[in-house]
């Protein structure tokens, strides 16, 4: 009996002191966790307008570009054009001697004045049959030939003073004036400034996104500071299976024909504009074997996210399309150190930081 009442005092001793130490292994886990915590600094997922752009790089070119040649043989007896010259329409750049066509087309068109009333005198004397009708027929036939002649002379004659077929500028002249020149002979090559042709190749993998009439914004080397502004235009049906691209073309406005063809230029067509898009810093986007991910901090822990991301924005921005909820928190440093679930101390917040829309 008295070894029963000695044990009883132990028995609660070693129950106490059981409790005690578990109270104390979970102060020692606690203060473990708290100190393995990763340090990290966060941003909140902003919302902001947002402009989704496939780039391409591309070469300027006339709207139209046309090659003068010469159509009739002779010596050019004026130069209304030179190099940069503006030209219009229907206006005359160059004269080609023409004093003996018009000469040949005096006698022609006398022949033809003989011939239609020889014709007509046929006609009369073929009814009254003091003619045969085979006679006549060759009066007929007289006539229509000094009429063909006659017409083809006045045609060379027109074809003698050079005119443009566009309005646009001279963008080379081949001959001066005194030079002769002979039929298929190149005279000058116009260009039509505006708009101009901006054509590239867009890698294939955006072909789904392109539609004819999407703005497209142009910049040139000549004008760091300046933005061009134009349209889609054309697509090419086909894509290149050599390069993996598609042919596109655009029309880029130049009504002050500051830009010039043959102007190397990077542009970047809009193919889809969202005022509510949500942005975060770059350095908070891992990606790494194909997949693109972020860490999320809720409670302390941090969780990983797989996105999918859209354009860059300003201010070291990028568009996150998939994957997050606005005004959540991603961590933009000691991103090296996370795991999916791993326990995290915010340092500071660096939304304001991230966000100068703010």
């Amino acid at each position: 009996m008295k070894l029963k009442l000695l044990c009883l005092p132990l028995t609660v001793a070693a129950a106490l002191w059981a409790g005690c130490t578990r109270s104390m292994d979970r102060d020692a886990d606690a203060a473990e966790a708290k100190a393995v915590a990763v340090p990290v600094t966060v941003a909140p997922v902003v919302v902001r307008p947002s402009v989704r752009a496939v780039n391409f790089v591309g070469t300027l070119y006339g709207n139209q570009e046309v090659t003068l040649s010469s159509q009739v043989d002779g010596q050019i007896t004026v130069l209304n054009a030179d190099l940069g010259d503006a030209v219009t329409e229907g206006q005359v750049l160059a004269q080609i001697d023409d004093d003996q066509l018009r000469a040949r087309l005096q006698e022609t068109e006398a022949m033809l004045a003989k011939a239609q009333a020889d014709e007509a005198r046929g006609r009369q004397l073929v009814g009254e049959k003091v003619i045969s009708p085979q006679e006549y027929e060759s009066m007929k036939t007289q006539a229509a030939v000094a009429r063909a002649q006659t017409e083809t002379l006045r045609v060379t004659i027109r074809h003698a003073r050079v005119e443009s077929p566009i309005s646009g500028a001279v963008a080379k002249r081949f001959v001066s004036a005194g030079e002769y020149v002979h039929p298929g002979s190149q005279l000058f090559t116009l260009v039509a400034e505006d708009p101009l042709k901006l054509r590239g190749d867009v890698p294939e993998r955006f072909a789904h996104e392109l539609q004819i009439d999407q703005p497209v914004q142009v910049r040139v080397d000549a004008f760091p500071d300046r933005p061009f502004t134009g349209r889609l235009a054309r697509i090419s049906p086909a894509s290149n299976p050599e390069s993996r691209t598609v042919a596109i073309e655009a029309l880029v406005d130049n009504a002050d024909r500051a830009l010039k063809p043959g102007f190397f230029a990077n542009a970047a067509i809009i193919t889809r504009t969202d005022d509510r898009a949500l942005m975060v810093p770059q350095e908070a986007v891992i990606t790494f074997a194909g997949v693109t991910k972020l860490f999320v901090v809720k409670d302390g822990v941090a969780h990983e996210r797989k996105v999918r991301v859209g354009t860059r924005g300003s201010a070291g921005m990028v568009e996150v399309t998939e994957g997050l909820e606005p005004n959540e928190l991603v961590v933009t440093s000691g991103l090296t150190k996370l795991e999916n679930g791993i326990p995290v101390s915010v340092k500071e917040s660096a939304g304001r930081a991230h966000d100068p829309a703010s």
